[in-house]
């Protein structure tokens, strides 16, 4: 089942589970863990500021919160940008993902049909265009370069599918502002690929680009209500202890040992990952004394 399920709204629909693997199975990321004193308390200040001290002792004080700076970039910016598309898997995902939604809004009963004449005849050209575009990309390696005239001819020709969108706005479910969001997740997500198959790949890669992803996945500088409530901006995932999660797991489970808990990280992209998850392993004391693992408890929660 592709991740956020079928026909899900989280569901990144321009990835093909017949052609990408990772429309099925997210990207593997290492970790590493970091010994920490854990405090058992409930909504408690006091302890919110205990366990935030434990946390910066061990991860670092942290760092700003950032959004990531590719989601909210004008069409106008992108345009500008002769660092995109930097090689043909991009330009690839690109056109599959606009595509995707001019098919979609020339599709009876899927949200509703242009009424406009004209709105309709621009959605064929853009169709046309973006199926002259993916011919090409079947003729090139997808991790071949791209040189700078073509960058540019596509780079114009992406602005003019935001720009038709913007026009026809009245009579399409897509916004014109979707365009630009699935070109940032196009962008994170060709990346992730290339670090897949050689890491060395990455120096293909603009240093901004690189940047971007890398500042997502950093341990934020905490609040003391993170702390008190045991939700942080930066996923913990966590081997023994008391744990944390939206629900009510820790406490129904704290004469239990924490096995492992593993939350929803952004690292693992907003298109199906949601930091309120939390997957924890539980066992009983006695259990665990005589290694008896078919034992073990698992618990889900989400907000």
């Amino acid at each position: 089942m592709p991740l956020a399920g079928t026909d899900g709204d989280a569901q990144v629909k321009w990835l093909d589970p017949a052609l990408d693997f990772h429309s099925k199975v997210e990207f593997k990321y290492p970790l590493s863990f970091q010994v920490f004193r854990d405090f058992y308390f409930h909504e408690d200040a006091v302890g919110g500021e205990l366990m935030i001290a434990e946390l910066c002792k061990a991860l670092g004080p942290g760092e700003p919160q950032g959004p990531d700076s590719l989601q909210f970039r004008l069409a106008s910016e992108y345009e500008k940008d002769d660092h995109w598309p930097f090689n043909w898997l991009l330009i690839n995902h690109v056109v599959r993902s606009v595509l995707s939604h001019v098919v979609r809004d020339l599709t009876p009963g899927y949200s509703y049909e242009p009424s406009n004449d004209g709105a309709v005849a621009e959605l064929k050209r853009l169709r046309a265009g973006a199926i002259g575009w993916l011919e090409r990309c079947r003729a090139l390696t997808p991790m071949d370069d791209v040189d700078a005239d073509t960058r540019a001819i596509f780079r114009a020709w992406w602005t003019d599918v935001v720009r038709t969108y913007e026009n026809v706005q009245q009579y399409v479910s897509t916004y014109a502002s979707t365009i630009g969001s699935d070109l940032g997740n196009a962008i994170n997500h060709t990346i992730r690929c290339m670090a897949e198959q050689n890491v060395e790949a990455l120096d293909e890669v603009p240093l901004s680009y690189l940047t971007n992803i890398a500042r997502q996945n950093h341990w934020k500088i905490p609040r003391v209500r993170d702390g008190q409530y045991r939700h942080f901006n930066t996923a913990l995932h966590q081997m023994l202890g008391y744990g944390s999660g939206p629900q009510n797991a820790t406490e129904e489970h704290l004469e239990d040992i924490l096995l492992l808990q593993m939350q929803g990280d952004r690292a693992f992209f907003d298109w199906h990952a949601n930091r309120g998850c939390t997957l924890h392993f539980w066992i009983d004391r006695d259990a665990l004394d005589q290694l008896d693992f078919a034992k073990v408890a698992a618990t889900y929660e989400c907000d």
